[in-house]
């Protein structure tokens, strides 16, 4: 399982949000590039990249920042926020990015989202829901989709990897939704990225313990330092063994 640290990116700060709130941002670094080399000296392999405000206005607003990123680290970059074209993910991949999350477009355009992944390797499908409806344009807009409705739609879209974002869950630092994941592993047969409340190691070791979850990100918990890095990179790589 990897551990995959995240840098959310608004208004050109890494930030955190709390359960997706823009009213209650928290400021962690001015640089996100400074942010993503302290990942990697941390032990990163891999880092989770969000463009805040294009995942808000449904364009990307900090492309220039997100290709400085993936030139500079040699581990694979993982972006979302904002990404709603075949133009912006030609962008990304030309810039060396290993991963594009679409998330918006999974209920406003599914056609972009197989046609994306027909064209593109690493697509991702990021699903943020609030109590089990999926939740859009940057968290800020519910509908009336439920999760096992978009998800039993992902195969036949062609998407073979999730990130599940429980957002009464994020930033709080209050435990993952366990019980959400494993039915998610248990009803598709994509890899499962888990995402929202990982507060401690203990967290990481109760979602290692869950067959088909591949990786696990972390934010807020790895910026306030309930959790290190280090150590949670040790315990998924033993779990692997």
């Amino acid at each position: 399982m990897q551990i995959i640290p995240a840098i959310d990116i608004l208004n050109g700060h890494v930030v955190r949000l709390r359960q997706g709130s823009f009213d209650e941002v928290t400021i962690y670094n001015a640089d996100p590039l400074d942010q993503a080399k302290r990942w990697i000296d941390a032990g990163a392999e891999i880092i989770h990249v969000v463009d805040l405000d294009g995942a808000v206005t449904g364009q990307p607003m900090n492309i220039a920042t997100v290709e400085a990123i993936a030139r500079a680290v040699d581990v694979p970059v993982q972006v979302g926020g904002g990404i709603r074209s075949l133009e912006t993910l030609e962008r990304l991949y030309d810039a060396g990015v290993a991963r594009t999350v679409l998330g918006t477009a999974l209920v406003s355009d599914p056609d972009l989202v197989a046609a994306a992944c027909e064209r593109f390797p690493g697509i991702v499908a990021g699903i943020d829901a609030r109590n089990g409806l999926v939740a859009i344009e940057g968290w800020k807009q519910g509908t009336t989709r439920t999760v096992s409705d978009v998800v039993a739609e992902l195969t036949d879209m062609g998407v073979r990897r999730l990130i599940y974002t429980d957002i009464s869950l994020d930033g709080m630092q209050t435990g993952p939704n366990l019980d959400a994941y494993r039915a998610l592993v248990a009803s598709t047969g994509v890899a499962i990225i888990a995402s929202g409340g990982v507060s401690t190691i203990d967290d990481i070791r109760a979602l290692t313990a869950i067959p088909g979850i591949e990786g696990v990100i972390a934010g807020r918990a790895l910026y306030e330092g309930t959790l290190d890095l280090a150590q949670a990179v040790s315990v998924a790589r033993r779990t692997e063994a």
